[in-house]
């Protein structure tokens, strides 16, 4: 397969590889307990506890249950750290031990770190501006407001393990997290580093909590069913993901395991209107087609959609028309899930949460399916679950696309046999 027609293969200098990957979602730190709930049919949704939801209709959401950092940190000051750094971090740490980087043996100043969010640092805005409501601004920490910046958590991570390369934070909607992948991509192919961490993360708070539910974009029912005839709303979620990427040359270089290739990442604007997405998805399926362009993939080579889908009427629609434009015929017949079924609608965190899926697919050839799927015509997609047949996996794409509109994105991960 060759990227875009009529042009030469990439060599392995140029072709980007995943060496690692960690994450912290509402199943808890690690990238093992997601997979096994994931493919489990577990969804990690529960009633909110952290805060007070009565006066909310959907009170159900995939809050990141209480994590034990004392052996993490035995000093003490991860821990007074706001949770999406402490989320990053683990995340890092495990994306780095496995790709054998535990101690980074790349030179500190090739190694760049690349973080997309949605919120940002919300939670911590929140903490501030409640100090000053109640009027005791002299009890806001001083350093708290270094923490409101978008790449405080970059920043954190490049200063804990001493990287000198180019730090980024990315903000654009959910489409973030393949955003800072694109950009990633696109350094290493240019030689400007050796190694980057490219990741996201997104919590979600009490304000949050009650604003969506107030627009009505909430589930009352408290369930997650994308692409499901009885879908009503999405649920919250949250978390943080990081991977390793390198090109395929340094990876064998220094003797790496290869999880997966980025082939490919599409990019585009519905540039519909603000707060909305376009009805038929125009954005995400121009993003699509981009992502399989530029990575020599024909539609009939898609093995597995990883969904952007969340459970609300119009960006599921949305999403499914996209499909059928960008792979025409393919597709009613490539096999569909999307994982907030099961962690909820985790803004830029979804993003990194569909790519961990879809590296363990082209891993092991097993797409998730989506429990108790309930099929609904107006969503003409073979969703995994609804007795869609599904097929040895070596290709996948990875969709990302805004609830209330704008960027959109899609990533082509496919096997990297050695």
């Amino acid at each position: 397969m060759q990227p875009q027609k009529g042009t030469q293969p990439l060599d392995d200098a140029q072709r980007v590889v995943v060496t690692g990957l960690g994450m912290v979602s509402p199943y808890g730190a690690g990238v093992a307990p997601f997979l096994e709930g994931v493919r489990a049919g577990r969804a990690a949704l529960r009633p909110i506890e952290d805060f007070d939801v009565s006066a909310c209709r959907c009170t159900t959401g995939g809050r990141v249950p209480k994590l034990d950092t004392k052996a993490f940190d035995a000093a003490g000051s991860f821990r007074r750290m706001p949770r999406a750094t402490q989320y990053s971090i683990l995340a890092t740490a495990e994306a780095l031990a496995e790709a054998g980087q535990t101690s980074p043996s790349w030179p500190a100043e090739r190694v760049g770190v690349f973080l997309g969010t949605y919120r940002a640092m919300t939670e911590v805005s929140e903490q501030i501006w409640g100090k000053l409501i109640q009027g005791e601004p002299r009890f806001v920490p001083a350093l708290l407001f270094q923490e409101t910046v978008t790449n405080a958590v970059a920043s954190a991570i490049s200063i804990r393990w001493g990287f000198k390369g180019t730090n980024y934070a990315v903000s654009s909607g959910n489409a973030s997290g393949y955003q800072v992948l694109q950009l990633a991509v696109q350094a290493l192919r240019a030689g400007r580093a050796d190694a980057i961490l490219a990741g996201t993360f997104d919590l979600f708070t009490e304000a949050n909590q009650y604003d969506m539910d107030d627009l009505g974009m909430l589930s009352p029912s408290n369930a997650s069913r994308p692409f499901g005839a009885r879908r009503d709303g999405f649920v919250m979620g949250e978390g943080a993901g990081v991977v390793v990427l390198e090109t395929l040359a340094g990876a064998r270089a220094r003797g790496a395991v290869v999880r997966a290739e980025i082939a490919g990442v599409g990019l585009s604007h519905d540039a519909y209107r603000f707060g909305a997405h376009h009805p038929e998805g125009r954005g995400l399926a121009e993003a699509m087609r981009r992502a399989l362009a530029v990575s020599g993939v024909e539609a009939a080579e898609v093995d597995y959609i990883g969904a952007a889908a969340n459970s609300t009427r119009g960006l599921d629609r949305a999403e499914s028309y996209a499909i059928h434009a960008a792979l025409g015929a393919a597709a009613r017949e490539v096999p569909v899930s999307s994982l907030k079924a099961y962690t909820g609608e985790a803004m830029a965190a979804s993003d990194l949460f569909n790519l961990a899926a879809a590296i363990a697919a082209v891993g092991d050839g097993m797409a998730p399916a989506q429990p108790a799927h309930e099929p609904d015509a107006e969503c003409a997609l073979n969703v995994i679950g609804s007795g869609g047949a599904t097929r040895p996996v070596r290709t996948v794409l990875a969709n990302s696309y805004s609830y209330f509109g704008g960027n959109a994105a899609s990533v082509v991960v496919r096997s990297c046999a050695a």
